[in-house]
């Protein structure tokens, strides 16, 4: 009954937000060049490119958060099973352009997630015909797991977690979400209480574990445990032109809004700290130029990553902005401190496992909500600081300036903790192998 229910509401849906969807797939090639897909038009063609004799498993992840936690687990998977086509779907453009980019070695075939309409789901999943689905931390639709459950597919949820938001929604359409969920064969959250609001929803708790965050995993794994005077610090500085006697306080990922702050704050330290040197890295990089002008607004001296040396006027200038991709974790390979971005204002946050893994004192903002938990994880250890404003950010950054020892205990806790959670997607791989396994067993 449940899924008659949501058909209906999604065929209204379909038809209030058609005129909007015609408008989008005309003025946007990329998305007309997606929406197609999505719909399985030109599906077979795709198709082809997968060998008839191999099984197949199906990975998807909603966007690139959740394809950044998946890549440990897939890279596990095509080491453990060379023998399986493994296919991956991302629902967003930036989900699917990231995944291309970062697994390609591991994947046979990428493709676009369906539209949850009855008719498209049905073909999708007869034409990839998987023997398992593996759906990492959210994104349920209901027609796309009700027909894997009425072909006998397996599907495993990996990675869930579910924020207080979600788990009121989930309550409030129970008779549309708790059928979805009890469709899953394994169920994995992150955390035990994430775990818990599935059993509160009515799901079967011996279905349920809590295996931690894929995410540790997928935070430079080859680089933990490194000891801090093995890395290359002199040489990464002098590229970067910041001078050995330095001390180096990143801004990792900022969003619009925060930078007036850190800015601020900066100067305001730099009279007392005249060896400071502040690099601000723009969650987007073409916001390099706007960010300039607000720290020369300030009176501050700054220069841009991408004016080559000769070209700038201030070449020795103690603020960077790096307005380069791909350069960000090197700089949290030799910084003293680090201030993760997107959490200042109400955008989330992001990973601030990056500079705990290379043994960093972490900072942030109020609004860490797409890393509740890591966050949790990294103030319980004393690994990081909550800022609220410039002068948050200001006296606490003084703080660590000042007390050499601090700085040491916060990043080696930051350190430990990441050391502490390696090992998750191994867990979750032994889950995965275990069903496999079964469903080889089976008649």
């Amino acid at each position: 009954m449940h899924i008659a229910i949501y058909n209906m509401l999604a065929v209204i849906g379909l038809i209030l937000l058609s005129p909007f969807l015609l408008v989008k797939i005309i003025i946007s090639p990329k998305y007309r060049g997606r929406i197609f897909l999505k719909l399985s038009f030109g599906l077979e063609k795709l198709i082809r490119q997968l060998p008839d004799n191999k099984k197949r498993l199906w990975v998807h992840a909603l966007s690139v958060g959740e394809v950044l936690s998946a890549q440990p687990l897939v890279r596990k998977i095509r080491f453990a099973y060379p023998d399986f086509a493994i296919i991956f779907s991302a629902s967003t453009k930036t989900g699917e352009e990231l995944c291309r980019e970062v697994m390609a070695d591991e994947i046979d075939l990428f493709v676009p997630f369906p539209l949850d309409l009855y008719s498209v789901t049905q073909k999708f999943i007869n034409c990839i015909r998987p023997d398992l689905f593996i759906l990492i931390e959210t994104d349920f639709w209901p027609n796309f797991l009700h027909i894997l459950d009425k072909q006998k597919i397996p599907a495993i949820l990996v990675n869930g977690r579910i924020s207080q938001s979600s788990f009121k929604r989930y309550q409030r359409f129970r008779f549309i979400f708790v059928p979805v969920f009890k469709i899953f064969k394994f169920i994995s959250m992150q955390t035990v209480a994430d775990a818990d609001k599935m059993i509160q929803l009515g799901v079967d708790p011996d279905k349920i574990k809590a295996l931690g965050n894929l995410k540790y995993d997928a935070v430079l794994p080859e680089t933990v445990g490194w000891e801090l005077e093995q890395r290359p610090t002199s040489f990464y500085r002098k590229q970067f032109g910041i001078s050995p006697e330095k001390i180096v306080w990143i801004a990792g990922s900022t969003h619009s809004g925060e930078e007036v702050a850190i800015l601020a704050a900066y100067k305001r330290l730099s009279l007392l700290f005249p060896d400071l040197f502040l690099v601000v890295a723009p969650r987007k990089v073409e916001r390099g130029r706007q960010i300039k002008e607000v720290a020369e607004s300030f009176g501050l001296t700054v220069r841009q990553r991408t004016a080559p040396f000769q070209d700038e006027e201030f070449p020795g200038a103690p603020l960077l902005i790096l307005d380069t991709m791909g350069e960000l974790s090197r700089m949290y390979s030799f910084c003293d401190i680090a201030f993760i971005g997107g959490s200042l204002v109400p955008d989330g946050g992001h990973n601030p496992l990056e500079p705990a893994a290379f043994g960093k004192p972490i900072l942030f903002g109020p609004y860490m909500d797409d890393f509740t938990e890591i966050a949790s994880d990294l103030l319980e250890k004393n690994a990081a600081i909550v800022c609220h404003d410039e002068d948050d950010i200001f006296y606490n950054i003084k703080h660590l300036l000042t007390d050499l020892t601090l700085r040491k205990e916060m990043g080696d806790h930051a350190q430990s903790l990441v050391l502490q959670h390696r090992g998750v997607s191994m867990r979750h791989l032994e889950i995965i192998d275990f069903i496999i396994n079964a469903e080889r067993s089976l008649p």
